[in-house]
């Protein structure tokens, strides 16, 4: 450890993380009550109505991943091909950047990736780099002016936008 559970939202290539002690099922689903903490049900129903996840045994709860707390559906789970992780499309794209600060083989622990706030830093400089195909906008920006209410909550939760000029995709990003 630690481990990171990643999502995407999709609309504005936005990357959201949290970081959990062990990569268990239980986490996951831990994970996932998080993120609908984070966002409040009725933003959770509009912008995490699908997961799509690889077949790792930390993904087995998917009917306790699909309810929430109170018992309702509050989303679907969808697992990918077995050894295609491809189709999970950009978001492997986004792992790819998240490897720029957090390389794989290295103590993440030592890197300074020891709490959610370290992570929500990391966050901030991946979802504030400006982006090409969303038209040199960076994933912050886009959610800010196209979906104000999720861009409010990410930012209670922690994220920032950073100045394009102060961007690190380094691992020395932690470093104090």
């Amino acid at each position: 450890g630690p481990f990171i559970q990643t999502f995407q939202f999709m609309n504005c290539s936005l990357l959201f993380a949290l970081l959990h002690k062990e990569k268990t099922a239980a986490a996951m689903v831990c994970g996932i009550n998080t993120l609908q903490e984070v966002l409040g049900a009725t933003l959770f129903a509009t912008y995490a109505h699908a997961l799509l996840t690889d077949r790792g045994t930390e993904f087995s709860a998917a009917s306790q991943m699909e309810t929430s707390l109170d018992g309702s559906r509050r989303t679907r789970v969808f697992y990918c091909d077995p050894m295609q992780s491809g189709q999970k499309g950009s978001l492997e794209n986004k792992h790819i950047e998240l490897r720029y600060i957090l390389p794989k083989k290295v103590d993440l622990y030592n890197l300074g990736l020891t709490n959610q706030d370290a992570l929500n830093l990391v966050l901030s400089h991946i979802n504030s780099a400006p982006l090409q195909h969303l038209g040199g906008k960076s994933p912050l920006e886009l959610a800010e002016f196209l979906y104000p209410d999720l861009y409010s909550q990410l930012v209670r939760f922690g994220l920032q936008k950073i100045d394009k000029h102060q961007i690190v995709l380094k691992p020395y990003l932690l470093k104090p």
